[in-house]
Parts: structure tokens; sequence; C-alpha cells
């Protein structure tokens, strides 16, 4: 299996410096015009760096969950900003037994990173830990500044400098039936979705249809535009930028890749 072993480790090492060269484009003392080896390089000395007040960014900018087959979101560059849950409809139950329990987990997972990060945002004095310089570790409890004000909870402020505050948005590949018999049965979830601590829309596998948690109820979304820029790779996409970058279309090509 020596044959198999080395092509995965490639295409492991591959993934590596491309994931870092993406990453490193937030980072304003890496040059846009960094090569994805130098990229790796720097993301490494970063986090070995421990007067590195931004060794990462963490989960800073997320804003998606998505709850389905690869299928769905092969091909889609998202930014960075999206959780991706794999789940495959067609071996599940009528009763959504197994998303049931992957929600059960991810519902309450991502929304507490995205609230976290939402609040920690809009008010990091009160909500955040206020900035990481002065941060002390406590009694391996929390951390506090100096030597004597209370713990701070939430996200240090540096890594808040690059999110955009705003409620995570579930898109779960199920029909409205299925899950709202898991809201019934999971009352952690259904606190979450029908107190709009999140929003949720639904992607029905057969149909492809969107369905949209409005009021207590799915109404049928209809987007406004349904056509997505296209790019011949991600790296095209977001190439030179620092910003935010909207969804693209990656061309059949890269894909296969």
């Amino acid at each position: 299996h020596r044959a198999d072993f080395e092509r995965a480790r490639a295409a492991i090492v591959e993934a590596r410096a491309r994931n870092a060269h993406e990453r490193c484009r937030r980072f304003v003392n890496a040059p846009l015009s960094i090569t994805q080896k130098d990229a790796l390089r720097h993301v490494e000395a970063r986090a070995h760096d421990i007067s590195q007040v931004r060794p990462e960014y963490d989960h800073a900018t997320n804003a998606l969950c998505f709850v389905g087959h690869r299928r769905w979101s092969r091909g889609l560059f998202l930014d960075r900003r999206a959780f991706l849950t794999s789940y495959d409809s067609r071996q599940d139950d009528d009763q959504g037994s197994i998303l049931g329990r992957i929600l059960g987990a991810a519902v309450p997972v991502c929304a507490g990173i995205n609230l976290s990060f939402f609040f920690s945002t809009v008010d990091n004095v009160n909500y955040g830990a206020g900035s990481k310089l002065p941060h002390n570790v406590a009694a391996l409890l929390g951390v506090m500044e100096g030597s004597s004000s209370d713990l701070r909870t939430g996200v240090y402020q540096q890594v808040c400098e690059i999110h955009e505050p705003m409620r995570i948005t579930f898109v779960i590949e199920t029909t409205p039936q299925i899950m709202r018999s898991i809201m019934d049965r999971n009352d952690v979830i259904r606190r979450l979705i029908e107190g709009a601590w999140v929003h949720l829309a639904v992607l029905d596998p057969e149909t492809s249809e969107l369905h949209a948690f409005e009021q207590g109820e799915f109404r049928p979304y209809r987007p406004r535009s349904s056509d997505l820029p296209e790019t011949d790779s991600s790296l095209d996409w977001y190439q030179g930028s620092r910003e935010h970058r909207p969804c693209a279309s990656i061309r059949e090509a890269e894909v296969r890749s």
C-alpha cells in the first residue's frame, strides 16, 4: 500500500499549503504575493511564537453551517466562513434519526461559537475578553487582565477584528416535516431556532427546493438571483484581497483536479 500512502501524503501536503495560503491573506504582516510554500512556513511560525497575539483567527467570520451531502457544497467558494457537516439523507429513516443525532451536536456547538463571536464583537468590553496583551491564566479556570481583574469570558479583541457579527444560518439537507419532528424531539434545537438565535433553511434532497423557517413556520425561499460568479480556482477568487469575498462557483475542471 506504499503507493497509495504516498499519493495520500502528497495530497495532504498540498492541502496544507493551500489552506495556509488562503489563511495568510488575513494576516497584514503576510504579503499578498506570498507563495504557498512560504505561507505554510508563516502560519507554522505564528503558531510557535508565544508573543504573537494573532496566531490564528480561529472561527472568526463564521456565518454558515451546512449539513448535508458533499455534492451540494463541492465546487463552492465559501470564504472559510462555513462549517461543513457530512450527512447523507439516503441512509437515514423517515424520522431523520441519524440527522437528529448529528444536529444534537452541530446546532448547539456551532450556535455557541457563533454567538460567542457575535456578542464579543458587538461589545468586547462586557461580553468579550478585551485585549489579549495583558491576559494571565488564572487557576486554569480562565484569563484575567493583569493580576486584579475579574475573569474575562468570550473572545479576545484581536480575533474579533475581522469578524462580521451575524447570527449563523443553518442549511440542512432534509424536508420541513422531518426537521419539525427533530425540533419537537430536541428542546435545545427548538429553542435556538424558535428564539431566532440562529437562522434555518432546509434543502429538500429530492426537489432541491429551499424552505426558510420564519415566524414559526417553513416558507418557500426564492433567492433574488440564482447566478453565482464563476472562477477557475479559489486562488483566483481571493488572490490580492484581505477582505470578505462573496461566494463563487469553481469551474468543473478545478473541482475534479
